[in-house]
């Protein structure tokens, strides 16, 4: 029973602790499939549109390694895709330290080398063909990012980190999905079916959620009574010069300026 408080708990923190930093972006464009934090899906009511959504850590991933993939998510967000558009390409922190020749693609590197690092932290390791093809991605993205100006356009074309993530992502899929699930996948459209080590949450969801926080949709709810604002259906009171019944007190009239009682001072 502790083990299954244990593992919801580290879900539920790391999950706090990711979308903190999705909602930074939400309004960014999805660009790119690589994008690590929302996907562009067909819409489910409305043919031919489509509809951005979150991507989230599913369940079947142990803790560990659903925090490691969600911290490897937000690193790779941050260098590849988190400041800008320019000329068609999102860029983040690994293109603009690019800028800086040799030492900036060195710089640049070295976190892309760091993120492969805490990756292959996960239990067991990553297997070789999986650090030979991140390892592959890191060289070509250095090599293109020598080249000024035009290399780091093409580096940001290329986002290294963010295609090594996929790469970790397919091989968390590959050890923990359920045979159920990827047999229940495969029955869908390619274009519908989800990415790896990822499931989606619809913004629309969250709306309906916080919603539903603050109102009782519970049928025994007792309606409530019209309300009239005709000055004629209100009974009359002090307001319109007349005492409440039961209320009354004698009072001494006083004269009126000029003898009338309707003259008013």
């Amino acid at each position: 029973m502790s083990n299954v408080v244990a593992k919801y708990a580290a879900k539920y923190a790391f999950k706090k602790v990711l979308n903190k930093d999705q909602d930074k972006y939400k309004d960014k464009k999805v660009e790119s499939q690589y994008d690590p934090y929302y996907e562009m899906i067909p819409h489910p009511r409305k043919p031919g549109k489509m509809k951005k959504v979150k991507k989230e850590v599913p369940a079947y991933i142990p803790p560990a390694e659903a925090d490691t993939l969600a911290r490897a998510r937000k690193t790779a967000y941050r260098l590849d895709f988190s400041l800008f558009n320019f000329l068609g390409f999102r860029f983040g922190w690994s293109s603009v330290i690019g800028l800086v020749p040799f030492v900036g693609d060195a710089a640049d590197a070295g976190l892309a080398l760091n993120l492969m690092r805490k990756m292959n932290n996960v239990e067991g390791g990553l297997p070789n063909s999986v650090r030979i093809r991140m390892v592959i991605n890191l060289i070509v993205d250095f090599l293109v990012g020598l080249i000024p100006f035009v290399g780091d356009l093409a580096d940001a074309a290329i986002k290294c980190n963010s295609k090594n993530v996929r790469l970790f992502e397919e091989h968390l899929d590959n050890k923990y999905k359920p045979k159920e699930l990827i047999e229940e996948e495969r029955r869908l459209p390619k274009e519908r079916r989800p990415r790896p080590a990822t499931v989606y949450e619809d913004f629309s969801d969250e709306e309906i959620d916080r919603l539903n926080t603050f109102v009782d949709q519970h049928d025994d709810v007792r309606q409530p009574t019209p309300a009239y604002s005709g000055r004629r259906d209100r009974v009359p009171d002090e307001e319109m010069g007349l005492p409440r019944s039961g209320t009354q007190k004698v009072t001494k009239e006083k004269p009126s300026r000029y003898g009338s009682k309707n003259s008013r001072r």
